[in-house]
């Protein structure tokens, strides 16, 4: 079972970014010969081969109360692309009457602007998208100007866009470039970037994009998570902190972010904090059911490392609260050597948590048991070795025993951990055939009471 041991948090600056990550991410906006697409609203759409096109980042339509975004020109001709905002929550039955409601509400100022409604506001179809469209126009017929505004609902905003010519035959011509749009989830999107990639400079790059762009998506605190674990590897503990913490507001019920932010706290020497959150990631970890698209053994795995890091975490905390404390704080000292033994319990090769039960069990001057664990923490191997080579060596000499016995001592205890991970895997392989047991007998009885229930309907 591999992890990060121990967390050493170095000072990163942006330099040790890789600045090509970006790249992954796309951009909110692109043109792409006469192609627009939008990232961040989630639609494209090809404009008139020809016309010129310029983003915008402020300003509205005619109408008012809302943001264009792009504007595309032809001699006398523009078409705008807009949208606005919607009511959070609003219900899909309002949802879906509410782009008509919009032009309804905002045609209402246009004779104050000495413009005239034409006709009512009317369904339109451009490409397989249902539109609705508001005409209207400059009143008198000197240097008369034509208008009209469609607008659509996607997920969570307004779409429209305004076409505006002298002729008011260019209008149709303007906004039959519609029958190319087509819309897509943007949020869910952005996330396949977050998600899609493995590399934690990546993943900082396209999760920061994500936030900034997506602030209220129900995928947020899924960013945060992954942003996370992300700067724990980058070494850098205030943003692994920033996004940790985030993640546990938002993720009540999360099993896998409580026990590796305990440990980035105990390493710190947060050791309250470390300890509440250990806590808190056990008891969710003993009550959460299996997700069901979670296989047996990849659950008993995960639970095995939260478990394994929970307990760590408080071990850890608990050997640095007894560190100045007067007799040498035994009493914390033992809960660390509890704690670390839980650990292990659940990952026999976590190395790191040997060493600091060897330290532990040096304070508690517990020579055998320091030998013992210092040797096993050699011959699991990982960033502690060295360190507790060493201290296996000191406690020989301290005791006058011969250092040339230390080869031995790790093999032998190299064998131990082998056995203690033949019972576990032995272990996990019977839970997950009682599991899978339970499953088929679960699925029998409902099978049997819907035969049940059938028979019953059959009857006279």
């Amino acid at each position: 079972m591999k992890r990060i041991l121990i967390i050493v948090f170095l000072v990163a600056g942006t330099s040790g970014l890789d600045l090509s990550a970006a790249a992954l991410q796309s951009a909110a906006t692109e043109i792409q010969d006469n192609m627009y697409t939008n990232n961040t609203l989630g639609f494209s759409f090809r404009f008139p081969q020809g016309w010129t096109a310029e983003e915008t980042s402020g300003g509205s339509s005619t109408l008012g109360g809302d943001t264009v975004v792009l504007k595309t020109t032809s001699g006398d001709t523009t078409l705008s692309a807009f949208f606005a905002d919607l009511p959070p929550g609003l219900p899909l039955e309002e949802l879906a009457g509410s782009s008509e409601q919009w032009l309804l509400e905002h045609q209402g100022h246009l004779p104050g602007m000495n413009l005239e409604v034409r006709g009512e506001v009317e369904p339109a179809v451009y490409g397989s998208t249902q539109f609705y469209r508001l005409n209207f126009r400059t009143q008198g017929r000197r240097n008369r100007v034509h208008h009209s505004a469609v607008v659509t609902v996607t997920i969570g905003k307004l779409i429209g866009f305004e076409a505006v010519a002298k002729d008011e035959k260019d209008l149709d011509q303007a906004l039959n470039a519609l029958s190319s749009i087509s819309f897509f989830d943007a949020a869910f999107a952005a996330w396949q970037t977050v998600a899609g990639t493995n590399e934690p400079a990546q993943v900082v790059a396209a999760g920061t994009s994500f936030l900034e762009r997506f602030p209220t998506s129900d995928i947020v605190p899924y960013v945060h998570k992954r942003m996370a674990f992300s700067y724990q590897e980058l070494n850098d503990y205030d943003k692994l902190v920033l996004h940790g913490e985030k993640t546990v507001e938002l993720l009540s019920d999360d099993p896998d972010i409580r026990p590796m932010l305990a440990l980035a706290f105990a390493e710190r020497g947060n050791n309250n904090r470390a300890i509440d959150l250990a806590q808190e990631g056990l008891e969710i970890l003993g009550t959460m059911p299996r997700p069901a698209d979670i296989p047996v053994s990849q659950w008993i795995i995960r639970q095995d490392r939260g478990a394994a890091a929970s307990n760590y975490a408080q071990g850890l905390a608990y050997l640095k609260k007894s560190s100045g404390m007067a007799g040498g704080g035994e009493t914390m000292l033992k809960r660390a050597a509890e704690y670390l033994a839980e650990a292990l319990e659940a990952d026999p090769e976590y190395g790191t948590a040997y060493f600091r039960l060897g330290t532990t069990y040096t304070r508690l001057n517990e020579a055998e048991l320091a030998i013992e664990s210092y040797a096993r923490a050699v011959a699991a191997g990982g960033v502690a070795s060295a360190l507790a080579r060493d201290g296996l060596v000191s406690i020989l000499e301290f005791l006058k025993r011969d250092t040339a016995t230390v080869d031995q001592l790790i093999l032998e205890q190299r064998d131990y951990i082998d056995q203690r991970l033949a019972e576990r895997e032995a272990q996990a392989q019977q839970r997950e055939t009682e599991e899978e047991l339970m499953m088929q007998q679960e699925m029998q009885r409902q099978e049997m009471e819907l035969q049940q229930q059938e028979g019953q309907q059959q009857s006279p």
